[in-house]
């Protein structure tokens, strides 16, 4: 019901006391939140609507035309009727708000004066919008069914758990039993198992009946049918129960029947152990029978109870069937052998798959990281199996009857060349074994080989980069070379042509004099060929690469590309570590072949049955080295001599001695490398004391210096400081120490061993006698050098750095007043070379110093 009254002048509006302000805010606050809640829905978008109404409302009324001011009236003049109606504006803060309700108001007033109420036409008083619940009786029911449930179904589980782990440890309690030997007192007292306990269990053969064992056993059996029976009935109803009705909440009958089947499986599994006891009980009588009836010796032979003994059950077999008879230890080694031949060929599968995929994302890129994990493959492995699973997978990958891919072929070198270095030469030299021989059989029927079949190419191929990453000599090429020639066709000219186009230029750096009586013997068998053969025009195409490999003209060979193998070396030398390298192998094509029948003398501790007159002197020596103890490697000439020179410590006598007793600095640098050892100053230090006190500059030590600063940085850095001491302590060497220090300096600095800076430790401006002497000794043979261009090269390289201008400043000053002033010491044709020469210098460091 709305209860409307008559609009009366209003009284102009006053500021709001604070009371009536918070009064508002509380009144405000209350009808915000029971909009709120009305509709739990849109109750925030309910809120906001009517705070709009009511910011709408306040403009409207803020629009309106003000009025005139009511007249005021005084309390005494106001009627009590109106008083009680509450028609009298209320201007007094201090006001209270009336005790009585509308309907007392109502009665009091007279009839003239009571508030008119009626209902509004077409509309409803709206019902307040409660939060929608359901019967909270319906949902503690249905939590208590839920709950019910779970708990029947618990309690099922937990009984079907009980059951299983009762069944298994019966079991084991059976097993147990039956290895004791207890099965026959289950059902008795505890005296019987007492009894077994102090050894009269023999006494119960007497007092036990076995017609009673029968009855009992007869009861269980058939307990144990009817059990069986009513689970199969009650199974089949509780299936038909399950589909028809639905399932009911657990009550006291339910529980009843729960407990009542617990006790029918406690039933259950007596029985159950009863028939196993049983069962055992017959078996164990049956072990006691036949081990009454046979017994074994101390040698394991089955007899009697008379002591005669039985012949063996499979011995009486191979009788019968004609076979060999196999003795019992035979036969458990050829059952382990075939266990392991299964297992050895599971590995070797497991193995062969690891391999192949390395070898699969074999690239450039990841190059160092297969040969790592190849090498790991044959820490883990045996050396034959991984040997002959690489074999196989290089030989599915690479040789095949089309032309293989050429960096394929170099990538997979490089892996070989790496894994030769790292884990031993007797890895290289099985896989050129294995080439070597596959190309001896192509080339036996080179005739009848095809000229689309690209497998003797591809072996071609592979032959020539095993070279190029040093894995053997240039000798077991060019032989190969001349036993293509030997058999000259279109099939061997095309693999003579591939050499040519792969390794020719190389083979001419490498050995000039060899390359040319190669070349002369392949001219020779070309002009013995027939006119069909010289017609050919590949035969003409060779002859012309050949001599443009002669001339040295790299522009006639077309999609000649050494870069990426020169990359690929670069890239090797970077892979090894711990000082490794490749060890070249020096064998021939007549070693390979006869492998077989003489042996690998080029694997340490190999058999040898061929004569050591038809190897190499390198092969010879090496030999006799291995034959040798350490010890006796050395001569007692040689040590006494490495004690005069000082070598107290064991590393520093072996580099002297293998300097001394060298054939040449590639055999001592060869060898000194094999020492492995870590400090490389040792080495430095022991190569300039010998080049020092020699009575006249010898070169070989420049040489073997030179050798080792091309080989690592770390040997150039060591000769580098081994110089610098030496340079430090130049007032205690002789003149004929400092002329050979002096020649040795000059050597490497010209062959860019080190650079001219190695001689920024001289301290220009006190020069002494010897320094003096040292520095003029130096300068001259630099500058009166045969070699003019390595003379500028080697100053173009300091005058690159601007950190050493002073060094360059004094080097100038040095060449215009000690070494031009002096020219008269020298001939004429010297004085005019040393003239120009400086002259040329001077202006150099002076061009770049501006």
């Amino acid at each position: 019901m709305v209860k409307l009254k008559k609009k009366e002048a209003q009284a102009p509006k006053k500021p709001l006391s604070r009371k009536e302000q918070r009064k508002l805010k509380q009144e405000r606050k209350k009808n915000n939140k029971r909009i709120y809640h009305a509709d739990k829905a849109n109750g925030a978008q309910r809120v906001a609507e009517a705070a709009a109404a009511a910011a709408l409302a306040a403009n409207k009324n803020g629009r309106k035309k003000k009025k005139p001011k009511k007249k005021q009236l005084k309390p005494e003049e106001i009627s009590r009727e109106e008083l009680l109606a509450g028609e009298v504006d209320d201007d007094n803060d201090e006001s209270i708000a009336s005790d009585f309700s509308d309907a007392e108001v109502d009665a009091r007033l007279p009839a003239d004066r009571k508030v008119e109420i009626y209902e509004p036409v077409g509309k409803k008083p709206k019902k307040h919008a409660g939060i929608q619940r359901l019967d909270e009786m319906e949902v503690r029911k249905r939590e208590l069914r839920q709950q019910k449930e779970l708990l029947s179904k618990s309690r099922k589980q937990r009984l079907k758990k009980l059951k299983l782990e009762n069944e298994e440890e019966d079991k084991e309690i059976a097993k147990l039993e039956k290895k004791l030997k207890l099965n026959k007192t289950k059902d008795k007292n505890r005296s019987v198992r007492k009894m077994f306990n102090d050894g009269l269990d023999y006494l119960l053969d007497f007092v036990l009946d076995d017609e009673e064992e029968k009855q009992k056993w007869e009861e269980k059996q058939r307990r144990k049918k009817e059990l069986k029976e009513q689970q199969e009935k009650e199974e089949a109803g509780m299936w038909s129960d399950d589909e028809d009705e639905p399932m009911d909440l657990p009550d006291e009958d339910s529980e009843t029947e729960e407990v009542d089947g617990e006790n029918d499986l406690t039933d259950q599994s007596e029985m159950e152990e009863d028939a196993e006891g049983l069962e055992s009980n017959s078996e164990v009588e049956l072990e006691e029978t036949e081990k009454t009836t046979y017994k074994e010796d101390i040698y394991g032979r089955r007899i009697d109870a008379e002591g005669n003994i039985l012949p063996d059950s499979a011995e009486v077999d191979a009788k019968v069937t004609g076979q060999k008879y196999i003795p019992p230890h035979q036969r458990a080694l050829l059952a382990a052998n075939e266990n392991s031949s299964a297992q050895q060929a599971e590995q070797l599968a497991r193995l062969q798959k690891q391999c192949k995929g390395l070898l699969n994302r074999l690239s450039e890129a990841n190059l160092h990281k297969i040969s790592s994990g190849i090498e790991t493959l044959y820490m883990k492995n045996s050396r034959y199996n991984m040997n002959e699973t690489l074999t196989k997978l290089l030989q599915e990958a690479l040789l095949g009857r089309s032309r293989s891919n050429e960096r394929m072929v170099q990538e997979h070198m490089v892996l070989l060349a790496f894994l030769h270095a790292h884990i031993g030469s007797e890895i290289g030299a099985h896989f050129l074994q294995t080439f070597v021989e596959q190309f001896d059989g192509f080339v036996r029927e080179i005739d009848a080989l095809d000229v689309e079949d690209k497998r003797l190419n591809n072996l071609v191929l592979i032959l020539c980069y095993m070279y190029i990453f040093k894995i053997y000599e240039q000798r077991l090429l060019l032989e190969l070379i001349a036993r293509l020639a030997g058999s000259l066709c279109e099939k061997s000219v095309e693999c003579l042509l591939l050499i040519f186009q792969t390794v020719g230029f190389r083979l001419r750096k490498d050995d000039p004099l060899a390359f040319k009586n190669m070349m002369q013997n392949v001219q020779s068998q070309i002009a013995a060929s027939p006119l069909e053969l010289k017609e050919n025009p590949r035969l003409r195409f060779m002859v012309d690469i050949l001599n443009a490999v002669k001339n040295n003209n790299m522009s006639k060979l077309p999609q000649y590309d050494p870069e990426l193998a020169e990359m690929l070396r670069k890239r090797l030398k970077g892979m090894l570590r711990n000082e490794r390298y490749v060890v070249t192998l020096n064998i021939t094509l007549e070693d390979l072949l006869r492998a077989d029948k003489l042996g690998k003398w080029w694997i340490v501790g190999s058999a040898w049955a061929g004569n050591l007159a038809e190897m190499g002197t390198a092969q010879a020596e090496q030999e006799k080295q291995l034959q040798q103890p350490r010890g006796e490697r050395y001569s007692e000439k040689l040590l006494q001599l490495a004690k005069k020179q000082h070598m107290n410590t064991a590393e520093r006598r072996s580099i002297f001695c293998i300097i001394m007793s060298a054939a040449d600095y590639v055999d001592a640098f060869e060898k000194i490398l094999h020492l492995s050892l870590k400090d490389q100053r040792t080495v430095a230090y022991v190569i300039i004391h010998c080049a020092l006190n020699e009575r006249h500059a010898n070169p070989y030590y420049a040489h073997l210096a030179l050798k080792f600063c091309q080989y690592n940085r770390k040997f150039q850095l060591a000769f580098q400081f081994a110089s610098w001491d030496r340079i430090n302590d130049i007032e205690t060497l002789s003149k004929v120490q400092i002329r050979n220090f002096a020649s040795f300096l000059q050597q490497l600095i010209l062959s860019a061993g080190l650079q001219l800076s190695v001689l920024k430790v001289v301290d220009f401006m006190q020069l002494h006698k010897l320094s003096f002497y040292f520095m003029r000794e130096i300068m001259t043979r630099l500058l009166l050098s045969s070699e003019e261009t390595q003379l500028y090269q080697a100053f173009e390289r300091i005058t690159k750095n601007s950190k050493l201008q002073q060094f360059k400043q004094s080097i100038r000053l040095f060449m215009q007043h000690f070494m031009l002033e002096k020219l008269e010491e020298h001939k004429e044709e010297q004085q005019q070379v040393l003239r120009q020469r400086i002259e040329h210098l001077d202006k150099l460091l002076a061009y770049v110093d501006l």
